[in-house]
Order: C-alpha cells, then structure tokens, then sequence
C-alpha cells in the first residue's frame, strides 16, 4: 500500500519511534470477522414465546461454524474469519444468520450498551451493521430508529435491516431536522461519525485515495456540528455515544475535549476491552477525561483503527418543537375486517395489536412503530415507518418479504423447510418441487432460518422470493475455504 506523504509525516508526528509499527501493520490484510445474530454458540435458554425472530437464537450450521476462528474479545457472539472465507456467498448469509463486520466497529454497539424497552437512535446508521447489533441488544423491545443522510446508502441501510429482520423506524433526514423534530426523544443516541477513514485504509484502498491532508480538520468541523444536534435528541440523563473509524487526534480525543467543554455533556467510563487503549490527554491540552475513551490500533490488537467515546447528556435546554394534531388514522377503512382475517389464516398464534392498526403508506402496510407516525407529522423524510407487514396487490394482500426474516418460523401457520442445495435454488428464483398441504402463503426456511414465501397452489408452490435480492452461485459447504 502506498500511504499518501502528509498522512505518514501526521503519524510520525502524533506516535513517534511507534510510527513504523503502525506503517507495518497497515501493509498486513485487514482483519475479518462476523457477528452472530439469528445463530448463537451458547444454547437457548428460558421462554421462546416472542415475535422478534432474532430472539430465538438457532445453533450455527455446521459449514457457518467451520469458518469461525477466534472469538472477538471485546464482543460476544462474534468471531474472526479467515481471510478466504467464503462466508458473505453463502445461503446462510441471505438467511440474516450473521453480519459481517470489521471487528473493532462492532465495540459502538458494545458502548452504547442498548437495552430492551429503551428509545435509541442511530444517527449515522448506513450501512446497518451497528444498527442490527444495537436491535439484537434489544430484543425487539422497545423503539428503534435509524437515521443515514444520503438518500442511496438509506435503501442500502433498509435493506441490510429486512435481511436481518430488524424492524425500525427509517429515516433519510440531516441531523438538524432530526434535533428539530425529535428533541429529547431518546434514551441513546449513536454517532458512527463521518470521518477521514485512516482506519480503514488496509481494508478499502477507496480510502486511501480519498484522504487528504486537510480531511481531518474538514471532518471534524462537520463532527462537532453533528454532536451539537446529537446531544439535542438525548433526554437529561440519556447517554451518547461517539465513534470514528481513524486514527488522528483531531477527529478523536480533541472533538470529544471539545464536547466536555462546550456541550452539556460529561463523560461514562467505558470496559478495559482487550488490546484497547485509552485516548490521550496529552493530544488534547491534557483533558484527564480522555482516560475514559478507548483507542484500537492495528499494530497492537486485531482490528482495524477505532476511536469510541461515551457521553451523558446531563441537561437539555433544547426547546421542544410544536407538535402538530395527528391526523386521524382511517379507522373505519373497509378493509380493516379483510386485513384481520389474512393475519388469522397466515399465523397460527394472533399477531401483535400493533399489526392489527397498520400505518399504510401507498401500497404498503407497515407495522405502528412508536415515533413513526410522530415523524411524518413533523414532514421528515421517513423510508420505513416500521416492519413492512404486506402489498396489496390486485385488491388483495400478500406478505412482504421482510414479515418472514423478521417473524419467528413457528408462528406460520403453513411452513416448507428446504435443504441446502433446494434453499441455494429458491434464492436463485427457482421453482420449488415440494407442495404445501393447504392453499395460501407459506413460509420457507433451510435448518430453521428464514429464507421468504412461497405461494401455496394445487400440485405446486410458487416462489416469491423478491426479483432484485436473487444471487445465483450461492454456497452451501466449503465457507472457510480460499475464494476462487
């Protein structure tokens, strides 16, 4: 790799004799690693009565746990791979079974510490890797809201989420509308900052050409703009998280000095995790609260650069908005009765009340999230209102896909489970041999994990696997292997 010049003379200048460890470590591979998330190395335990799927934990298919290595220290449920892996081309990838994800990112989530039953944002959410960490940590209780700024990374950001079938509040607005909008909202708010990226260098050479000497000071001009609306969204007491994915001083310890003094903030210890060091005081006029930061070097742990801070907001003065009447909610919509009656014959248990109400957008009916209704009344930009319940189609409903990633399979009441090559064939389009013994939807799965629907009809089922998330080539076996 060749390393831009300013970026080399920055290094040298912030870590001294350390600076060639560190230009060693950036020409090694970066590390791999996944999180599990529908699939866990420790069993089951206690009621699996729920309607949140990724809370009723499966055991790892044996080809998934013949890539695993190491388990990541700082992080449970989470393993490095070998870096020919083969795990992202696998059924079991399509099946929301894991995330892949860069090691060191997965400790915001792990900051943030979210619980089932608490109001928390992610505010720069895209590309969802942290957002489904943090909806694992809740269990489906609770209320989750994902927010990315650019308009093509949010439909990636709403599509990493149905895979993994979290269900959340979408939006695509800027911070300041958010603070406009949500003011003191949430009881965790997460801040993956935009940043330079020096973290990432060894893994995305996009990176290295798109530093340059003066992003650092540029990002964290736009850093501390996003902090003043981010700390508008957390109720007193709340906590907010902050992370970054570089390595210099000036996107790290010196915004989060610059917060402590300018921001109704105070600072939250954070783990000892293993190979992580604290910030530095002394790249900041010595603010001692940076000992409560935590730094990941690549040269020192295995993982790639990271900087996480975790905040209290002690007060906020931020005045409330004005909210507008809500708009009565079609009560009396003629096909209520209809609607209830599909629900029945899908399921086999009764659905949550909120699916009996749905927020409908177009022909969309989506699931009444807690906040979502709130956000379309202030005129913010909302992708997803919720889980996605079903289109109507010619007058009548048919499951959207992202009600069978995020429901558990049990609670169908029609269900085909396929074996690996049969499930590689449904994700390809294929037309499925096996019949149901009823007519309507069925739910489709390979070793108990969700692949979509299928619709029941004499002699055949009909695959419905959505047209624009097909992948041919797909792998059932061989997934620590070296790549072709």
């Amino acid at each position: 790799m060749l390393l831009p010049r300013a970026f080399e003379q920055s290094m040298q200048h912030w870590l001294g004799n350390e600076w060639p460890e560190l230009k060693a470590a950036l020409a090694e591979p970066a590390q791999r690693a996944v999180r599990l998330h529908r699939v866990s190395a420790t069993p089951p335990s206690g009621s699996n009565e729920t309607w949140c799927d990724f809370a009723v934990p499966r055991p790892i298919p044996a080809a998934v746990r013949a890539a695993l290595t190491t388990p990541v220290a700082w992080f449970p449920e989470a393993f490095y791979i070998p870096q020919g892996a083969r795990i992202g081309r696998s059924v079991y990838h399509e099946t929301g079974a894991f995330y892949i994800q860069e090691p060191s990112a997965m400790a915001a989530a792990a900051a943030l510490a979210a619980k089932p039953g608490e109001r928390v944002l992610d505010l720069c959410a895209a590309p969802g890797g942290k957002t489904t960490a943090i909806a694992k940590s809740m269990l489906g209780q609770g209320v989750l809201v994902a927010n990315e700024i650019h308009p093509e990374r949010v439909v990636v950001l709403a599509q990493n989420l149905e895979r993994l079938g979290v269900s959340a509040v979408v939006l695509n607005e800027s911070p300041q509308r958010l603070a406009g909008a949500l003011t003191a909202q949430f009881d965790a708010v997460l801040v993956d900052a935009p940043c330079s990226g020096e973290g990432m260098f060894r893994k995305d050479p996009d990176a290295v050409a798109a530093w340059s000497e003066s992003a650092p000071a540029l990002c964290a001009d736009r850093q501390r703009d996003i902090l003043r609306e981010a700390v508008k969204l957390v109720r007193p007491g709340g906590r907010l998280v902050y992370s970054t994915c570089t390595l210099n001083p000036v996107e790290n310890e010196q915004v989060i000095a610059w917060a402590l003094r300018e921001l109704p903030v105070q600072p939250l210890p954070l783990p000892a995790w293993p190979g992580w060091e604290t910030g530095r005081p002394d790249w900041a006029d010595g603010c001692e609260h940076l000992l409560h930061t935590r730094r990941l070097w690549p040269h020192r742990a295995a993982g790639e650069g990271h900087f996480i801070a975790s905040l209290q907001v002690v007060s906020n003065d931020a005045a409330a908005p004005r909210r507008p009447r809500r708009r009565p909610r079609g009560e009396a919509a003629s096909w209520l009765g209809p609607w209830r009656d599909f629900l029945a014959d899908l399921f086999e248990e009764t659905a949550p009340e909120s699916w009996f109400r749905p927020l409908v957008r177009g022909d969309i009916l989506y699931s009444a999230e807690s906040l979502a209704a709130e956000a379309l009344d202030m005129g913010l930009k909302v992708l997803r209102p919720g889980l996605p319940l079903a289109e109507v189609h010619r007058n009548r409903f048919q499951p959207h896909h992202a009600l069978a990633m995020a429901t558990p399979i049990d609670n169908f009441a029609q269900r085909v489970s396929l074996d690996e090559e049969q499930a590689a064939a449904y994700l390809e389009g294929a037309a499925l041999g096996a019949a149901a013994s009823g007519k309507g939807y069925v739910h489709i799965s390979v070793d108990g994990l969700p692949l979509g629907f299928a619709k029941s009809v004499p002699g055949r089922l009909n695959n419905l696997y959505p047209k624009g998330l097909r992948r041919s080539g797909l792998l059932w076996d061989g997934l620590a292997g070296d790549a072709p």
